[in-house]
């Protein structure tokens, strides 16, 4: 029996940017769908964006079947259809940043932690190696740089819990879909940490300035392609995982 031919080696990247490709299209269909959802306020739609949210998020624990998975998925599914039979599907959807932003703040603030690597600091170890970090200055900055992510997500999640809790409850109707607490809970909420992350790609190239720093593109493929290591602690002298 003859061997299988391995894929030519142009293959590859062709099928990476499928991949890609399909990635940024269904992005792009359910932002599409959260703001139909989110204009319109029908709550069955805003119900079923967060059922693919959270499907989305689970799914590769449901796929090996993990129990803890599925039982969260029940849960979180379950809540999301009570929640729609009595006509606040609109409020799971409002739950949608809170829960982000809260999350992303646990996981910043968790690598801050005694025996754990900033989150900063992985990722610049798995896009351009332990040496990088071992240069002058960079260590402290990840530190703080992951510190302050840690900040505007915490604060960003109180500030949508005040919203949430006490503004929305007293919109009328009608005026729901135009007023500022909701334009700032489901757009400003993510305007905000890509203006921070701009400010301080220029802030780390005049702070770093004595070290050569990667343009903005390469920096950011590198990050795709190895965002999973950022989930695993990192020996800071090694670059390998404890």
């Amino acid at each position: 029996m003859s061997r299988p031919k391995n894929p030519p080696a142009d293959s590859v990247p062709i099928a990476t940017s499928i991949q890609r490709t399909r990635l940024l299209g269904m992005i792009i269909g359910y932002v599409a769908l959260v703001l139909i959802a989110w204009v319109t306020g029908n709550d069955v739609l805003s119900a079923l964006c967060v059922v693919l949210l959270v499907s989305a998020v689970l799914a590769p624990g449901l796929r090996k079947g993990s129990r803890l998975a599925w039982a969260s998925w029940i849960v979180l599914v379950g809540g999301i259809v009570l929640l729609s039979l009595n006509g606040h599907g609109r409020t799971a959807l409002d739950l949608v940043p809170l829960l982000v932003n809260l999350g992303l703040a646990v996981l910043f603030g968790s690598t801050l932690t005694r025996g754990h690597t900033p989150l900063i600091a992985r990722a610049i170890i798995a896009i351009e190696g332990v040496e990088r970090l071992a240069l002058p200055g960079v260590q402290t900055y990840a530190r703080a740089l992951t510190a302050a992510w840690t900040v505007l997500f915490a604060f960003q999640a109180v500030l949508f819990a005040v919203l949430i809790v006490w503004w929305l409850p007293q919109l009328p109707p009608g005026s729901r879909a135009n007023h500022w607490t909701v334009t700032w809970l489901h757009v400003g909420g993510y305007l905000l940490p890509a203006v921070f992350m701009f400010a301080e790609y220029v802030f780390r190239r005049w702070y770093l300035r004595h070290i050569p720093h990667a343009p903005p593109r390469e920096f950011a493929e590198q990050l795709v392609r190895n965002w999973p290591q950022l989930l695993r602690d990192t020996d800071l002298r090694t670059g390998r995982a404890p």
